[in-house]
């Protein structure tokens, strides 16, 4: 028997940032519980595993130097991929949660209302971004770990991180 992990063959970042880029074009075509459940799962992995199991140092390296609005970013995803596919957040979970809510799927919003119809609203502290907007900047945020050239983190890409994190009046 073999000592490997039985995985399906996916064995860098790059190929489950091709997947997650996938579960996105589903996500596009129609913003359902089922699609946004593998997206979000999906994402989150691929950070908090994969990055740290089989990236390249420089992906590491990036990692680490997150800004705090990208880390708030994925902390979001985490908090509903471990609620989403556990059931609950664990007493430890709970200990770091930031997301306290995720909506149906409603129309809330402009892209909602004229492109994308209902879709769900999550609440991090008081700000209440859309998962189309997470989604969006999730592979924005993977461009930059999996493979910009530039070792500074985008000013354009945090400056979108702080607005879609930007407290409700």
């Amino acid at each position: 028997m073999s000592s490997q992990s039985p995985r399906i063959p996916i064995d860098t970042c790059e190929g489950l940032y091709d997947k997650l880029k996938w579960d996105y074009e589903q996500l596009e075509e129609g913003w359902t519980e089922y699609r946004t459940f593998n997206f979000v799962v999906t994402a989150y992995h691929l950070y908090a595993d994969w990055i740290d199991k089989v990236g390249t140092r420089k992906q590491k390296q990036r990692k680490n130097k997150l800004p705090a609005q990208a880390q708030k970013l994925f902390f979001t995803l985490r908090d509903i991929t471990n609620s989403s596919k556990h059931c609950e957040l664990d007493a430890s979970g709970r200990k770091k949660q930031i997301v306290s809510e995720v909506s149906k799927p409603i129309i809330a919003d402009w892209y909602a209302y004229f492109i994308a119809g209902p879709v769900m609203y999550v609440l991090v502290d008081s700000a209440r971004p859309s998962l189309p907007e997470l989604a969006s900047l999730t592979l924005e945020c993977f461009d930059w770990l999996l493979r910009a050239s530039e070792d500074a983190f985008p000013t354009l890409l945090l400056e979108r991180l702080e607005s879609v994190f930007k407290p409700l009046q």
